[in-house]
């Protein structure tokens, strides 16, 4: 399995450079195409919202506003990504272009959410900044692409981050979701010099045992280390934060969204608190 197509969500404004420094890093090291996505909403989407007695002199007047703001925060983007491509010594270049690695720039029109769904799809991994203009951790579109694009993404810290997967600890309990992150993740476990898993106990129950996965990797050339830790009182996202950064690994791995998001939303988890508190690297997938 490698990387060759990574999909970073571009909002136009100065969190875009956060995200990108580490993608960059990335896109170098796996030898990928970056594509900074720029969704532009569509104006007419807004015309059923203002009712009957708006002028058409209004509404196209709104209209040519919404055009000349999606207009400039698209240019700043495309800057934006262009002065961090040339930072990084990669090329931007155009579509039909498969230069690797490499940097190219889209700009599609629709709803956010939907088209970073939609693009997605075909992506090996996506990348956000942890805090970004539509809120924590990519906001609705990182669940857009975790839930109905199907694939992985990777949460950047604020400061540029290199190298990521150096180290890397996987967050395990048997679910789905952590094995479509362990199998998402594994470009860079293969490159990881050390692999911890981690596994969490619940209540009075002795933590999952490791093995199962540990065989899979050994598979795949990679040897790990299994480290099971009792959760007491605290929350798996929190033990899972505080087990990462004791070891001073450059990337965690874990599941995503075990529980719904309405309940993960109202009384919290996993996901929630790493969307909230990463301060590291995190790859999820559900």
């Amino acid at each position: 399995m490698s990387v060759r197509k990574i999909l970073v969500p571009l909002s136009g404004t100065s969190s875009d450079g956060e995200v990108l420094a580490t993608a960059l890093a990335v896109t170098r090291d796996f030898g990928a195409q970056l594509v900074g996505l720029f969704s532009r909403p569509d104006p007419a989407d807004a015309l059923p919202y203002l009712g009957d007695g708006v002028s058409g002199q209004v509404i196209e007047d709104l209209l040519t506003a919404a055009k000349q703001g999606a207009d400039q925060a698209a240019a700043q983007a495309l800057a934006g990504l262009k002065e961090a491509a040339e930072k990084a010594g990669l090329p931007v270049v155009e579509k039909g272009d498969f230069t690797l690695p490499s940097v190219r720039f889209l700009d599609v029109t629709g709803r956010r959410d939907e088209v970073v769904a939609r693009h997605s799809r075909l992506a090996d991994l996506i990348i956000f900044g942890d805090t970004d203009e539509f809120g924590g951790a990519g906001g609705t579109a990182l669940e857009a692409a975790m839930m109905s694009g199907g694939r992985p993404v990777l949460i950047a810290p604020r400061k540029s981050w290199e190298p990521v997967g150096g180290s890397v600890a996987v967050g395990w309990d048997r679910s789905v979701e952590a094995a479509h992150a362990v199998t998402g993740a594994l470009p860079f476990l293969a490159k990881a010099k050390s692999v911890t898993v981690i596994c969490v106990a619940e209540g009075d129950h002795e933590p999952v045992s490791g093995e199962f996965l540990s065989d899979y990797l050994k598979l795949h050339g990679v040897d790990v280390e299994i480290k099971k830790v009792e959760r007491k009182e605290r929350a798996v996202g929190e033990i899972l934060l505080a087990e990462a950064e004791a070891a001073k690994v450059d990337l965690l791995v874990m599941g995503g969204y075990g529980h719904s998001r309405l309940r993960e939303f109202f009384m919290g988890g996993a996901t929630q608190h790493i969307r909230a508190h990463a301060t590291l690297p995190v790859l999820m997938a559900h």
